[in-house]
Protein backbone atom coordinates (compact mmCIF):
# COMPACT_ATOMS: atom_id res chain seq x y z
CA UNK A 1 0.00 0.00 0.00
CA UNK A 2 2.62 2.52 0.85
CA UNK A 3 4.45 1.59 -2.71
CA UNK A 4 0.65 1.96 -4.43
CA UNK A 5 0.67 5.33 -2.86
CA UNK A 6 3.67 6.84 -3.65
CA UNK A 7 3.50 5.68 -7.21
CA UNK A 8 0.19 7.12 -7.58
CA UNK A 9 0.67 10.46 -6.11
CA UNK A 10 4.04 10.33 -8.98
CA UNK A 11 1.70 9.04 -11.44
CA UNK A 12 -0.32 12.01 -10.48
CA UNK A 13 2.30 14.57 -10.58
CA UNK A 14 3.63 13.67 -14.19
CA UNK A 15 -0.16 13.81 -15.68
CA UNK A 16 -0.49 17.41 -13.85
CA UNK A 17 2.51 18.17 -15.77
CA UNK A 18 1.56 16.97 -19.04
CA UNK A 19 -1.60 18.35 -18.69
CA UNK A 20 -0.32 21.84 -18.09
CA UNK A 21 1.76 21.52 -21.19
CA UNK A 22 -0.87 20.41 -23.63
CA UNK A 23 -3.86 21.91 -22.58
CA UNK A 24 -4.48 25.29 -24.17
CA UNK A 25 -4.42 27.84 -22.42
CA UNK A 26 -2.40 26.76 -18.75
CA UNK A 27 0.94 27.97 -19.84
CA UNK A 28 -0.20 31.16 -20.90
CA UNK A 29 -2.42 31.37 -17.79
CA UNK A 30 -0.06 30.53 -14.97
CA UNK A 31 3.40 30.80 -16.42
CA UNK A 32 5.09 28.37 -14.90
CA UNK A 33 4.56 24.82 -13.75
CA UNK A 34 5.47 25.54 -10.07
CA UNK A 35 2.44 28.26 -10.23
CA UNK A 36 0.37 25.75 -11.50
CA UNK A 37 0.57 23.28 -9.09
CA UNK A 38 0.29 25.51 -6.54
CA UNK A 39 -3.57 26.24 -6.96
CA UNK A 40 -5.49 25.20 -4.88
CA UNK A 41 -7.20 22.62 -7.03
CA UNK A 42 -3.63 20.73 -8.16
CA UNK A 43 -3.05 20.34 -4.45
CA UNK A 44 -6.37 19.30 -3.21
CA UNK A 45 -6.01 16.65 -5.99
CA UNK A 46 -2.67 15.64 -4.71
CA UNK A 47 -4.18 15.26 -1.42
CA UNK A 48 -7.25 13.39 -1.59
CA UNK A 49 -6.51 11.43 -5.52
CA UNK A 50 -3.96 9.18 -4.11
CA UNK A 51 -6.29 7.88 -0.94
CA UNK A 52 -9.33 7.29 -3.43
CA UNK A 53 -7.07 5.17 -5.56
CA UNK A 54 -6.13 3.12 -2.80
CA UNK A 55 -9.58 2.38 -2.09
CA UNK A 56 -9.92 1.21 -5.90
CA UNK A 57 -7.34 -0.84 -5.44
CA UNK A 58 -8.50 -2.35 -2.06
CA UNK A 59 -12.21 -3.05 -4.11
CA UNK A 60 -10.92 -4.49 -6.63
CA UNK A 61 -9.29 -7.08 -4.28
CA UNK A 62 -5.46 -6.54 -5.03
CA UNK A 63 -4.61 -6.51 -1.24
CA UNK A 64 -5.83 -10.04 -1.00
CA UNK A 65 -3.02 -12.41 -1.23
CA UNK A 66 -0.82 -10.22 -3.40
CA UNK A 67 1.98 -12.37 -4.10
CA UNK A 68 -0.38 -15.49 -4.43
CA UNK A 69 -1.61 -13.48 -8.62
CA UNK A 70 -0.21 -14.69 -11.36
CA UNK A 71 0.92 -12.12 -13.76
CA UNK A 72 -2.04 -11.50 -15.93
CA UNK A 73 -4.48 -11.12 -12.65
CA UNK A 74 -2.29 -8.87 -11.23
CA UNK A 75 -1.89 -6.66 -14.14
CA UNK A 76 -5.92 -6.95 -15.19
CA UNK A 77 -6.83 -5.32 -11.55
CA UNK A 78 -3.88 -3.02 -11.95
CA UNK A 79 -5.80 -1.93 -15.59
CA UNK A 80 -9.35 -2.25 -14.18
CA UNK A 81 -8.65 0.20 -10.87
CA UNK A 82 -7.02 3.07 -13.43
CA UNK A 83 -9.50 2.99 -15.87
CA UNK A 84 -12.02 3.57 -13.12
CA UNK A 85 -10.16 6.25 -11.57
CA UNK A 86 -9.43 7.83 -15.26
CA UNK A 87 -13.13 8.07 -15.67
CA UNK A 88 -13.94 9.33 -12.20
CA UNK A 89 -10.73 11.77 -12.27
CA UNK A 90 -12.24 13.28 -15.75
CA UNK A 91 -15.54 13.68 -13.57
CA UNK A 92 -14.87 15.42 -10.80
CA UNK A 93 -11.65 16.71 -11.77
CA UNK A 94 -11.26 18.19 -15.53
CA UNK A 95 -15.38 17.86 -16.70
CA UNK A 96 -15.57 21.36 -15.88
CA UNK A 97 -12.04 22.52 -17.70
CA UNK A 98 -13.29 25.27 -20.80
CA UNK A 99 -11.52 23.39 -23.82
CA UNK A 100 -11.78 24.69 -27.48
CA UNK A 101 -12.54 21.06 -28.61
CA UNK A 102 -14.46 18.28 -27.43
CA UNK A 103 -11.40 15.32 -28.39
CA UNK A 104 -9.67 16.92 -25.68
CA UNK A 105 -11.97 15.23 -22.69
CA UNK A 106 -11.21 12.02 -24.59
CA UNK A 107 -7.62 12.89 -24.92
CA UNK A 108 -7.30 13.28 -21.14
CA UNK A 109 -8.86 10.52 -20.24
CA UNK A 110 -6.73 8.46 -22.36
CA UNK A 111 -3.44 10.17 -21.15
CA UNK A 112 -4.19 10.04 -17.16
CA UNK A 113 -4.61 6.08 -17.71
CA UNK A 114 -1.59 5.64 -20.17
CA UNK A 115 0.24 7.81 -17.45
CA UNK A 116 -1.21 6.13 -14.16
CA UNK A 117 -1.01 2.31 -15.43
CA UNK A 118 2.73 1.96 -16.16
CA UNK A 119 3.87 4.25 -13.05
CA UNK A 120 1.35 2.25 -10.83
CA UNK A 121 1.81 -1.09 -12.30
CA UNK A 122 5.99 -1.30 -12.75
CA UNK A 123 6.32 -0.83 -9.41
CA UNK A 124 3.85 -3.29 -8.32
CA UNK A 125 5.47 -5.86 -10.51
CA UNK A 126 9.10 -5.04 -9.19
CA UNK A 127 8.08 -5.60 -5.53
CA UNK A 128 5.97 -8.84 -6.06
CA UNK A 129 8.96 -10.15 -8.06
CA UNK A 130 11.35 -9.32 -5.27
CA UNK A 131 8.92 -11.13 -2.29
CA UNK A 132 8.31 -14.06 -5.22
CA UNK A 133 12.64 -14.55 -5.31
CA UNK A 134 13.11 -14.41 -1.94
CA UNK A 135 10.56 -17.37 -1.34
CA UNK A 136 11.91 -19.09 -4.29
CA UNK A 137 15.09 -18.41 -2.65
CA UNK A 138 13.99 -20.73 0.34
CA UNK A 139 13.42 -23.79 -1.77
CA UNK A 140 10.01 -25.11 -2.75
CA UNK A 141 7.42 -25.32 0.52
CA UNK A 142 7.50 -29.09 2.13
CA UNK A 143 4.22 -31.21 2.54
CA UNK A 144 2.81 -33.87 3.86
CA UNK A 145 1.76 -36.50 1.17
CA UNK A 146 -1.27 -38.16 3.25
CA UNK A 147 -2.50 -42.11 1.80
CA UNK A 148 -4.39 -44.51 3.07
CA UNK A 149 -1.79 -47.39 2.39
CA UNK A 150 1.81 -47.77 0.89
CA UNK A 151 3.35 -45.08 -1.22
CA UNK A 152 6.13 -45.90 -4.02
CA UNK A 153 8.65 -43.56 -5.02
CA UNK A 154 7.14 -43.68 -8.59
CA UNK A 155 3.85 -41.83 -7.23
CA UNK A 156 5.89 -39.69 -5.10
CA UNK A 157 7.63 -38.70 -7.82
CA UNK A 158 4.57 -37.95 -10.00
CA UNK A 159 3.36 -35.58 -6.77
CA UNK A 160 6.37 -33.92 -7.03
CA UNK A 161 6.14 -32.93 -10.64
CA UNK A 162 2.48 -31.72 -10.36
CA UNK A 163 3.85 -30.33 -6.93
CA UNK A 164 6.64 -28.43 -8.74
CA UNK A 165 3.75 -25.72 -11.04
CA UNK A 166 2.41 -25.53 -7.12
CA UNK A 167 5.54 -24.31 -5.52
CA UNK A 168 5.80 -26.92 -3.72
CA UNK A 169 7.40 -30.97 -2.89
CA UNK A 170 7.44 -33.92 -0.55
CA UNK A 171 9.19 -33.74 2.39
CA UNK A 172 7.29 -36.86 4.29
CA UNK A 173 4.73 -39.07 3.63
CA UNK A 174 2.48 -40.37 6.04
CA UNK A 175 -0.12 -43.74 6.05
CA UNK A 176 -3.26 -42.27 7.89
CA UNK A 177 -4.34 -45.90 7.98
CA UNK A 178 -1.29 -46.96 10.57
CA UNK A 179 -2.05 -43.63 12.69
CA UNK A 180 -2.88 -45.61 15.46
CA UNK A 181 0.07 -47.79 15.09
CA UNK A 182 2.79 -44.94 14.62
CA UNK A 183 1.64 -43.20 18.02
CA UNK A 184 1.43 -39.91 16.57
CA UNK A 185 -1.22 -37.77 14.90
CA UNK A 186 -0.52 -36.44 11.06
CA UNK A 187 -0.60 -32.09 12.46
CA UNK A 188 1.83 -33.37 15.34
CA UNK A 189 4.00 -34.46 12.17
CA UNK A 190 3.81 -31.93 10.03
CA UNK A 191 4.61 -29.68 13.21
CA UNK A 192 7.81 -31.56 14.13
CA UNK A 193 9.22 -31.32 10.73
CA UNK A 194 8.05 -27.86 9.95
CA UNK A 195 6.16 -29.03 7.20
CA UNK A 196 4.20 -26.37 5.26
CA UNK A 197 1.06 -27.73 3.56
CA UNK A 198 -0.25 -31.34 2.86
CA UNK A 199 -1.64 -33.04 -0.40
CA UNK A 200 -4.30 -35.99 -0.10
CA UNK A 201 -3.42 -38.59 -2.21
CA UNK A 202 -6.72 -39.22 -4.38
CA UNK A 203 -7.98 -42.32 -4.64
CA UNK A 204 -6.93 -43.66 -1.29
CA UNK A 205 -8.65 -41.65 1.63
CA UNK A 206 -12.53 -41.97 2.02
CA UNK A 207 -14.55 -38.67 2.00
CA UNK A 208 -15.32 -38.81 5.54
CA UNK A 209 -11.49 -39.01 6.75
CA UNK A 210 -10.90 -36.56 4.52
CA UNK A 211 -13.50 -34.20 6.27
CA UNK A 212 -11.80 -35.35 9.73
CA UNK A 213 -8.19 -34.35 8.59
CA UNK A 214 -9.47 -30.92 7.45
CA UNK A 215 -11.17 -30.39 11.08
CA UNK A 216 -7.30 -31.31 12.27
CA UNK A 217 -5.19 -29.30 9.71
CA UNK A 218 -7.68 -26.09 9.66
CA UNK A 219 -5.89 -24.96 12.69
CA UNK A 220 -2.43 -25.26 11.73
CA UNK A 221 -2.95 -22.77 8.39
CA UNK A 222 -1.82 -24.47 5.66
CA UNK A 223 -2.78 -25.69 2.42
CA UNK A 224 -4.58 -29.23 1.69
CA UNK A 225 -4.10 -29.88 -1.89
CA UNK A 226 -6.30 -32.37 -3.39
CA UNK A 227 -6.90 -33.73 -6.95
CA UNK A 228 -10.93 -32.77 -7.76
CA UNK A 229 -12.54 -36.48 -8.90
CA UNK A 230 -14.68 -36.71 -11.51
CA UNK A 231 -17.94 -35.82 -10.02
CA UNK A 232 -16.46 -32.20 -8.78
CA UNK A 233 -15.05 -31.78 -12.40
CA UNK A 234 -19.05 -32.31 -14.19
CA UNK A 235 -20.45 -30.21 -11.00
CA UNK A 236 -18.29 -26.97 -11.78
CA UNK A 237 -16.35 -27.33 -8.10
CA UNK A 238 -13.43 -27.02 -9.18
CA UNK A 239 -11.65 -24.07 -8.98
CA UNK A 240 -7.78 -23.37 -9.93
CA UNK A 241 -5.40 -20.71 -11.38
CA UNK A 242 -2.61 -22.59 -13.38
CA UNK A 243 -3.42 -24.00 -16.84
CA UNK A 244 0.58 -25.99 -17.18
CA UNK A 245 -0.20 -28.72 -14.70
CA UNK A 246 -2.43 -30.88 -13.40
CA UNK A 247 -5.75 -29.39 -11.19
CA UNK A 248 -4.93 -29.26 -7.75
CA UNK A 249 -8.25 -27.59 -5.48
CA UNK A 250 -6.99 -26.28 -1.91
CA UNK A 251 -9.72 -27.44 0.35
CA UNK A 252 -8.89 -24.75 3.01
CA UNK A 253 -9.74 -22.23 0.25
CA UNK A 254 -13.29 -21.24 -0.72
CA UNK A 255 -12.05 -19.90 -3.98
CA UNK A 256 -13.81 -16.88 -3.37
CA UNK A 257 -12.94 -13.77 -5.43
CA UNK A 258 -11.11 -11.34 -4.52
CA UNK A 259 -12.58 -8.26 -4.61
CA UNK A 260 -15.72 -9.86 -2.89
CA UNK A 261 -13.63 -10.56 0.33
CA UNK A 262 -12.18 -6.99 -0.09
CA UNK A 263 -15.71 -5.67 0.10
CA UNK A 264 -17.38 -8.22 2.60
CA UNK A 265 -14.77 -7.30 4.71
CA UNK A 266 -14.80 -3.50 4.46
CA UNK A 267 -18.64 -3.76 4.81
CA UNK A 268 -17.91 -5.64 7.99
CA UNK A 269 -15.64 -2.96 9.52
CA UNK A 270 -18.32 -0.23 8.51
CA UNK A 271 -21.38 -1.30 9.97
CA UNK A 272 -20.16 -2.52 12.46
CA UNK A 273 -18.26 0.95 13.55
CA UNK A 274 -21.13 2.72 12.88
CA UNK A 275 -23.46 0.19 14.89
CA UNK A 276 -21.65 0.55 17.70
CA UNK A 277 -20.89 4.54 18.00
CA UNK A 278 -24.96 4.58 17.02
CA UNK A 279 -25.85 1.84 19.22
CA UNK A 280 -23.72 3.28 22.30
CA UNK A 281 -26.84 4.53 24.48
CA UNK A 282 -28.53 1.15 24.20
CA UNK A 283 -25.33 -1.01 25.37
CA UNK A 284 -24.62 1.38 27.97
CA UNK A 285 -28.17 1.21 29.43
CA UNK A 286 -28.26 -2.69 28.63
CA UNK A 287 -24.92 -3.13 30.75
CA UNK A 288 -26.87 -1.20 33.33
CA UNK A 289 -29.70 -3.32 33.44
CA UNK A 290 -27.81 -6.40 33.17
CA UNK A 291 -25.86 -5.03 36.25
CA UNK A 292 -27.98 -4.07 38.36
CA UNK A 293 -31.34 -6.88 37.56
CA UNK A 294 -29.39 -9.75 37.81
CA UNK A 295 -25.56 -8.66 39.48
CA UNK A 296 -22.89 -10.37 38.45
CA UNK A 297 -20.46 -9.88 35.70
CA UNK A 298 -21.93 -7.53 32.94
CA UNK A 299 -20.40 -9.55 29.76
CA UNK A 300 -20.13 -13.12 29.45
CA UNK A 301 -17.06 -14.14 27.45
CA UNK A 302 -16.19 -17.88 25.95
CA UNK A 303 -13.88 -19.24 23.73
CA UNK A 304 -15.31 -20.10 20.10
CA UNK A 305 -13.78 -21.62 17.07
CA UNK A 306 -13.29 -19.55 14.15
CA UNK A 307 -11.70 -19.03 11.03
CA UNK A 308 -9.47 -21.93 10.17
CA UNK A 309 -10.40 -23.23 13.49
CA UNK A 310 -8.27 -20.85 15.26
CA UNK A 311 -9.81 -19.94 18.94
CA UNK A 312 -10.98 -16.70 19.98
CA UNK A 313 -13.30 -14.78 22.93
CA UNK A 314 -16.57 -14.20 21.68
CA UNK A 315 -18.26 -10.99 23.80
CA UNK A 316 -21.75 -10.96 24.95
CA UNK A 317 -24.63 -9.71 27.67
CA UNK A 318 -24.41 -11.89 30.39
CA UNK A 319 -28.31 -13.37 29.64
CA UNK A 320 -28.01 -16.12 32.45
CA UNK A 321 -27.40 -16.88 36.12
CA UNK A 322 -23.60 -16.90 37.33
CA UNK A 323 -22.30 -20.50 37.31
CA UNK A 324 -24.87 -21.56 34.55
CA UNK A 325 -22.55 -24.60 33.66
CA UNK A 326 -21.72 -26.47 36.85
CA UNK A 327 -18.75 -28.13 37.16
CA UNK A 328 -17.60 -26.33 33.84
CA UNK A 329 -19.48 -28.86 31.83
CA UNK A 330 -20.93 -27.46 28.63
CA UNK A 331 -24.31 -27.20 28.25
CA UNK A 332 -26.44 -25.84 25.68
CA UNK A 333 -29.21 -22.87 25.87
CA UNK A 334 -32.90 -25.24 26.70
CA UNK A 335 -34.70 -22.08 24.66
CA UNK A 336 -37.47 -20.22 26.29
CA UNK A 337 -38.08 -22.65 29.40
CA UNK A 338 -34.41 -22.94 30.21
CA UNK A 339 -34.17 -21.94 34.04
CA UNK A 340 -30.71 -20.60 34.00
CA UNK A 341 -31.49 -17.99 31.91
CA UNK A 342 -33.11 -14.57 33.33
CA UNK A 343 -35.89 -12.48 32.98
CA UNK A 344 -34.00 -9.74 31.39
CA UNK A 345 -31.97 -12.48 29.16
CA UNK A 346 -34.97 -13.88 27.96
CA UNK A 347 -36.25 -10.87 26.66
CA UNK A 348 -32.88 -9.96 25.25
CA UNK A 349 -32.62 -12.98 23.51
CA UNK A 350 -36.16 -12.49 22.41
CA UNK A 351 -35.22 -9.29 20.23
CA UNK A 352 -31.63 -10.68 19.88
CA UNK A 353 -29.62 -8.02 22.04
CA UNK A 354 -27.71 -10.17 24.23
CA UNK A 355 -25.32 -10.17 20.52
CA UNK A 356 -24.64 -6.50 19.95
CA UNK A 357 -21.00 -6.84 21.65
CA UNK A 358 -20.65 -9.28 18.98
CA UNK A 359 -20.18 -6.36 16.98
CA UNK A 360 -16.93 -5.83 18.95
CA UNK A 361 -15.25 -8.90 17.18
CA UNK A 362 -16.68 -8.56 13.98
CA UNK A 363 -14.63 -4.78 14.33
CA UNK A 364 -11.78 -6.34 15.35
CA UNK A 365 -11.94 -9.58 12.07
CA UNK A 366 -12.66 -12.10 14.82
CA UNK A 367 -16.04 -12.38 12.87
CA UNK A 368 -18.08 -11.30 10.17
CA UNK A 369 -21.87 -9.90 10.07
CA UNK A 370 -22.92 -12.69 8.31
CA UNK A 371 -21.52 -16.55 8.33
CA UNK A 372 -21.62 -19.54 10.18
CA UNK A 373 -22.18 -19.34 14.04
CA UNK A 374 -19.49 -20.35 16.03
CA UNK A 375 -19.52 -23.11 18.16
CA UNK A 376 -16.74 -24.38 20.82
CA UNK A 377 -14.52 -26.96 20.72
CA UNK A 378 -16.78 -29.65 22.35
CA UNK A 379 -19.38 -29.40 20.08
CA UNK A 380 -17.20 -29.15 17.08
CA UNK A 381 -15.95 -32.43 18.02
CA UNK A 382 -19.62 -33.72 18.84
CA UNK A 383 -21.06 -32.76 15.12
CA UNK A 384 -18.27 -34.15 13.52
CA UNK A 385 -18.56 -37.63 14.23
CA UNK A 386 -21.69 -37.26 12.91
CA UNK A 387 -21.27 -34.63 10.06
CA UNK A 388 -17.54 -34.37 9.63
CA UNK A 389 -18.15 -31.92 7.12
CA UNK A 390 -18.85 -29.30 9.60
CA UNK A 391 -14.83 -28.82 8.99
CA UNK A 392 -16.26 -27.04 6.17
CA UNK A 393 -17.43 -24.37 8.71
CA UNK A 394 -13.94 -22.65 9.16
CA UNK A 395 -13.22 -22.23 5.55
CA UNK A 396 -14.82 -18.49 6.52
CA UNK A 397 -15.24 -16.30 9.30
CA UNK A 398 -18.21 -16.78 11.67
CA UNK A 399 -20.58 -14.97 11.39
CA UNK A 400 -23.01 -12.72 13.68
CA UNK A 401 -25.91 -13.97 12.21
CA UNK A 402 -26.12 -17.09 9.54
CA UNK A 403 -29.05 -19.03 7.67
CA UNK A 404 -28.87 -21.38 10.04
CA UNK A 405 -29.92 -18.95 13.18
CA UNK A 406 -32.23 -17.28 10.73
CA UNK A 407 -34.06 -20.87 10.67
CA UNK A 408 -33.91 -22.00 13.92
CA UNK A 409 -31.89 -19.59 16.70
CA UNK A 410 -30.33 -21.07 19.28
CA UNK A 411 -29.91 -24.83 19.02
CA UNK A 412 -30.83 -26.52 22.12
CA UNK A 413 -29.01 -29.89 21.45
CA UNK A 414 -26.62 -31.42 18.94
CA UNK A 415 -29.79 -33.21 16.45
CA UNK A 416 -30.05 -29.35 16.07
CA UNK A 417 -26.72 -28.07 15.69
CA UNK A 418 -26.43 -31.11 12.82
CA UNK A 419 -29.67 -30.30 11.42
CA UNK A 420 -28.79 -26.71 11.13
CA UNK A 421 -25.75 -27.38 9.64
CA UNK A 422 -26.68 -27.77 6.23
CA UNK A 423 -27.61 -24.26 5.80
CA UNK A 424 -24.67 -22.73 6.70
CA UNK A 425 -22.72 -25.34 4.08
CA UNK A 426 -25.61 -23.85 1.61
CA UNK A 427 -24.38 -20.52 2.35
CA UNK A 428 -20.55 -20.94 2.05
CA UNK A 429 -21.64 -22.71 -1.46
CA UNK A 430 -23.56 -19.35 -2.64
CA UNK A 431 -21.26 -17.02 -1.28
CA UNK A 432 -22.42 -13.49 -2.34
CA UNK A 433 -23.29 -10.45 -1.04
CA UNK A 434 -27.00 -10.72 -2.24
CA UNK A 435 -27.09 -14.07 0.00
CA UNK A 436 -25.25 -11.82 3.03
CA UNK A 437 -28.15 -9.25 2.29
CA UNK A 438 -31.14 -10.97 2.39
CA UNK A 439 -30.16 -13.06 5.50
CA UNK A 440 -29.20 -9.56 7.31
CA UNK A 441 -32.73 -8.58 6.03
CA UNK A 442 -34.00 -11.41 7.68
CA UNK A 443 -32.37 -10.85 10.99
CA UNK A 444 -33.34 -7.39 10.96
CA UNK A 445 -37.02 -9.04 10.92
CA UNK A 446 -36.70 -11.49 13.31
CA UNK A 447 -35.39 -8.92 15.72
CA UNK A 448 -37.97 -6.28 15.19
CA UNK A 449 -40.78 -9.10 15.67
CA UNK A 450 -38.91 -10.35 18.65
CA UNK A 451 -38.95 -13.99 17.25
CA UNK A 452 -35.41 -15.06 18.69
CA UNK A 453 -35.58 -18.14 20.20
Amino acid sequence: MAVDYVSTLAGLAVFSFVRYLVVPGLVERFGSAIAFFGTVGVRLTMAVCPLFMLLLYYLTGYYVRVTAKSRVNEFLKTAVAVAIASLVFFLVVLLNDVLPRRRYNYEMILLFFSVMLPIVYVPRVLLTSILKWRARGRGPRSFLLVSSGPVDDRVIDTCNATGREYGFRIGAVYDIGREEDRGESVESVMSRLGLRGAMLLPGTIDSGKVMGLLSRLFPLSVPVMLSPDEREIVTGRVKFDTVTAEPLTDLTDPHLPDSFVAVKRMMDIIVSGVALVVLSPVLVSLALAVRIMSGGPVFYSQERIGYHGHPFRIHKFRSMITDSEPGGRPMLSGGGNDPRVTPLGRWMRKYRLDELPNLWNVLKGDMSLVGPRPERRYYIDLISVRAPHCALLHLVRPGLTSWGMVKYGYASDVDAMVERLKYDILYIQNLSMSVDLRILLHTVRTVVRGEGK
